[in-house]
């Protein structure tokens, strides 16, 4: 079989995948408690929320990056092959490809949701913050574990190929 783009690196992409996965969880679930503090009318923490809300835009964006690396040498080795997700659990190619639509579609929020909050302030505009900036914060929130849930789930199943 011929070599696969970056096959040689898998292991090493996909830790920083899953870094990159872990620092996005984090940040996104602080970002969330921040907000939910916005709703109860507490603003003492908007420069924390706003980090919080930039590491989640550029670790979003490196495990974006890191899974379209990934993904090659993934539908080769365990997607592909004989005993892999099609042949071996059918379910779970479907659940992979929703797990990715997901991931763009969030993606996609990410940004709509960073530029949103770069230019109001939570305080002053009330309505903004109910009906656009709190739920698109619970939405990418219930997106992302999500996909964490998913992504664990489906490396159990099958992860590795040696």
């Amino acid at each position: 079989m011929d070599k696969v783009f970056l096959e040689n690196f898998y292991e090493f992409l996909l830790m920083v995948h899953l870094f990159a996965t872990f620092v996005l969880i984090g940040s996104m679930t602080h970002n969330l408690l921040c907000v939910v503090q916005y709703v109860r009318g507490k603003f003492g923490r908007q420069k924390l929320e706003w980090l919080y809300l930039k590491v989640s835009l550029w670790s979003y964006v490196i495990t974006y990056a890191f899974g379209v690396l990934v993904y090659p040498a993934f539908r080769v080795h365990i997607r592909g092959e004989a005993e892999g997700f099609d042949k071996m659990i059918p379910w779970a190619t479907g659940l992979f490809e929703v797990k990715e639509h997901w991931g763009a579609i969030g993606l996609a929020l990410m940004f709509v949701y960073y530029f949103l909050r770069k230019n109001f302030k939570p305080e002053a505009e009330r309505e903004k913050l109910l009906y656009f900036y709190v739920p698109l914060c619970v939405v990418l929130n219930v997106i992302l574990w999500y996909k964490v849930i998913i992504g664990c789930y489906l490396t159990l199943i099958r992860g590795s190929w040696s």
